[in-house]
């Protein structure tokens, strides 16, 4: 007579097959490590230290034109990372241009939009060109509206000194730099100046150091 008892491979089926109250059971304990695991990242992703708020590229711009919504978005950094001019909302953007090219996700700041009264500074026609001077003095003193020569210095032919060599005459300083952070970085202006002015500036800039003169 056969036992009635299962055998150990009818026992292995039986707990492999699976089960509605086992399946409830498995499902429920997977909700429950899914609910903790998120709360883990939640809690350990979460920043510390101040955080400040910017406006941001939302893809990569170019000058010309206005500024819609669609082209920013606002995203929240370190403060320590926010730049002292930093654009906080799109209210401060829409409409207006930027300066030159600038990248998706890069933060906004007066530097690299034009305002209203930026705009008031530029003649028609003018091309903006990012200008930094070797005396770093002199860039302190730099405000938008002041107008300026623009000077290199180049050999003097048969000998060699050098002499100054105006590269822009009446030019107007459409946004001047940022203040001198703590670490040393890049500080440019933005000159505005006619088109045949604006590129013999660069490409003076490429090998010879700058100054201005005020007028």
């Amino acid at each position: 007579m056969e036992s009635l008892q299962p055998t150990g491979t009818e026992r292995i089926r039986a707990a492999l097959r699976p089960g509605w109250a086992r399946t409830l059971t498995a499902r429920r304990a997977a909700a429950a490590a899914l609910a903790v695991l998120a709360l883990v990242i939640a809690v350990t992703s979460r920043p510390s230290g101040p955080q400040a708020q910017v406006l941001v590229a939302a893809r990569e711009l170019g000058p010309g034109g206005g500024l819609t919504a669609a082209d920013l978005t606002v995203r929240t950094v370190p403060a320590e990372l926010a730049p002292q001019d930093a654009l906080r909302s799109p209210d401060d953007a829409v409409g207006r241009s930027v300066t030159g090219p600038v990248g998706a996700g890069e933060i906004l700041t007066g530097r690299r939009v034009l305002t209203d009264r930026t705009a008031g500074y530029i003649r028609p026609g003018a091309r903006l060109v990012p200008v930094a001077l070797q005396d770093n003095a002199t860039m302190d003193l730099l405000r938008p509206g002041d107008v300026v020569d623009v000077v290199a210095q180049r050999k003097r032919a048969g000998g060699p000194d050098e002499e100054p060599l105006v590269l822009a005459r009446s030019a107007t300083v459409a946004v001047a730099p940022a203040a001198q952070a703590g670490r040393q970085q890049a500080r440019t202006a933005m000159l505005a100046m006619s088109e045949a002015e604006a590129h013999a500036v660069a490409a003076a800039a490429l090998s010879s150091p700058l100054s201005v003169v005020f007028r």
